[in-house]
């Protein structure tokens, strides 16, 4: 049997090209790609590298591996064989990318709310979410009937706010701030965004998103130097420590900066991040594995 994608043997060189892989994919480019398979396009469509077996039409839940596998047991690389597959290495500016990306990926996929279920389905109804605004600071740049219908319910501290069905959550409102555009930006996948505004209108806004992921990736690799695994396992010790009360977890990704750098607990407290002093727009709770 002959390797059909022969270039495409490297795990690195499959994951470069999920560039644009569907941000509202239901599995990430680092799943795919250690699992054998390299973006083909258009919509979802991936390859096998080695058996040429394609698969599309990704639905939540599926695992890459356990789907090569069932619909392409014959595949040598998912049976295990020398193939000639050459594995991301750790430390490596392909691992960093794969890494974090597939993490950025899958923070948005578990953070939002599962199809047909709103997370707090007590807030669905607008004028549920609007009593929660009663004590909403008088100079806050946006007014509480517009972050009520766009989803959104306060949370009680500061300007911060939730979306009712995916659990988004955004702050520190500036002037001129749309918070339909806000919640389409950073959480694309809410299904309440999807059947308000459509999928067109989230596609378009949810672009900045793919582009702060990439600016992220560019930041930390250039912070990456083929590190020992002895300075690895220190330096990934200190990073998952907050930098704030030096004792929970880090737990908080900060939009748009993309710092990772304190604990839940700790976030709720801070305007502006404690790395790079941006102003904190939102927030995503990361999944530390």
């Amino acid at each position: 049997m002959t390797i059909q994608e022969p270039l495409m043997r490297g795990e690195g060189q499959r994951l470069q090209t999920f560039q644009s892989w569907p941000v509202d994919a239901p599995v990430t480019s680092g799943e795919l790609a250690k699992a054998g398979f390299f973006f083909l396009g258009p919509g979802d469509k991936v390859q096998c590298f080695c058996c040429g077996g394609i698969l599309r039409c990704w639905v939540p839940g599926d695992r890459p591996s356990t789907e090569h596998r069932r619909h392409f047991p014959t595949c040598r690389f998912i049976l295990g064989q020398a193939v000639g597959n050459i594995p991301l290495q750790i430390g490596s500016s392909d691992s960093v990318d794969g890494q974090l990306l597939s993490q950025l990926q899958r923070m948005t996929m578990d953070e939002q709310g599962t199809a047909g279920q709103a997370v707090y389905p007590e807030m669905e109804a607008e004028d549920s979410r609007l009593t929660t605004f009663h004590n909403w600071p008088s100079e806050a740049s946006v007014q509480p009937d517009v972050l009520a219908r766009a989803g959104f319910f306060y949370t009680g501290h500061g300007d911060n706010v939730k979306c009712f069905y995916c659990d988004g959550g955004l702050r520190n409102w500036e002037p001129g701030d749309d918070p339909w555009q806000e919640h389409a930006k950073w959480f694309p996948r809410c299904e309440f965004l999807i059947q308000s505004r459509g999928q067109e209108y989230i596609t378009y806004r949810a672009c900045v998103f793919i582009g702060f992921v990439f600016s992220f990736l560019d930041v930390v690799r250039q912070t990456v130097n083929d590190p020992s695994p002895e300075e690895l396992l220190r330096q990934l010790q200190e990073e998952r420590t907050c930098k704030v009360c030096m004792d929970k977890l880090v737990s908080i990704v900060f939009i748009p900066c993309g710092h990772l750098v304190v604990c839940s607990d700790c976030a709720a407290s801070l305007r502006h991040c404690p790395i790079c002093r941006a102003v904190i727009r939102g927030s995503v709770r990361a999944f530390m594995s």
